[in-house]
């Protein structure tokens, strides 16, 4: 008869059932060597797994709200009462429009290439790359100091223009990046946005940076920008004005 100090020293005492996860599927003890270690592995790695995923849906959550905020917003501003529209405007006027140069230096080292005329959204005009800086608001108006006689009587025109819906020629840009800075035609962007129009015709220069590589060559904004120009020709010619059976 052996005593409980001839069992062999691996063996569990009575009454010990060990660990629930080195038994296996029958309640039998598991024969592999390590399998606590093995199974503390496995816990660990699905533990992890379950955070990666939280955190994933966590950021699909905050990309949801932030499209939801934008789908809003845009709903605001298509269902604006102009009488807000001009009020909303006019607060921008109190604010100096940006200077590209200050706002981006490095756009200075930049070599620019013509991308012709294009339509691109009035939301997206960031500000004026025309010198000197801080004459005018955030409205692309003058700022009252600024605003001669002279000025007073082409804004009064360009109004006419629009409420005649003429064609009015495109402004001049540069593209920095996903922005565009005005070099001629504020006053064009300020009646855009006090009027509400959401797109307006411009003829692009683009600032491309020399470290990145071109992703288009030049050659197809260049046919972009003949087409536009005939399609404008085509456009604007006086009815009386026969077709041009030459192109």
């Amino acid at each position: 008869m052996s005593t409980p100090d001839d069992r062999p020293a691996g063996d569990a005492a009575d009454g010990d059932a060990g660990d629930p996860a080195d038994r296996g599927a029958d309640g039998s003890a598991s024969d592999q060597p390590g399998s606590r270690s093995v199974t503390r592995r496995v816990a660990s790695a699905l533990g992890e797994a379950a955070d990666h995923v939280g955190s994933a849906a966590s950021a699909v959550g905050a990309a949801a709200s932030a499209v939801g905020a934008v789908v809003e917003a845009t709903a605001r501003r298509f269902d604006e009462r102009p009488g807000a529209r001009v009020r909303r405007v006019r607060r921008l006027g109190r604010i100096a429009l940006p200077y590209l140069y200050e706002a981006h230096p490095d756009a200075r080292r930049r070599s620019p290439r013509e991308l012709g005329v294009l339509t691109i959204d009035v939301a997206d005009i960031a500000g004026t790359a025309a010198a000197p800086a801080g004459q005018r608001g955030s409205d692309f108006l003058p700022l009252k100091p600024f605003r001669s006689d002279n000025w007073v009587g082409r804004w009064q025109r360009l109004g006419q223009a629009a409420d005649k819906l003429a064609t009015l020629p495109p402004i001049d840009v540069l593209r920095y990046d996903d922005t565009y800075w005005v070099v001629d035609g504020h006053n064009r962007v300020a009646m855009a946005l006090y009027r509400g129009q959401a797109a307006i015709d411009a003829d692009v220069t683009d600032l491309v940076d020399p470290d990145r590589p071109r992703s288009d060559p030049p050659e197809s904004f260049a046919s972009l920008a003949e087409d536009s120009r005939e399609l404008r020709a085509v456009v604007n010619r006086p009815l009386s004005e026969p077709p041009d059976a030459s192109r």
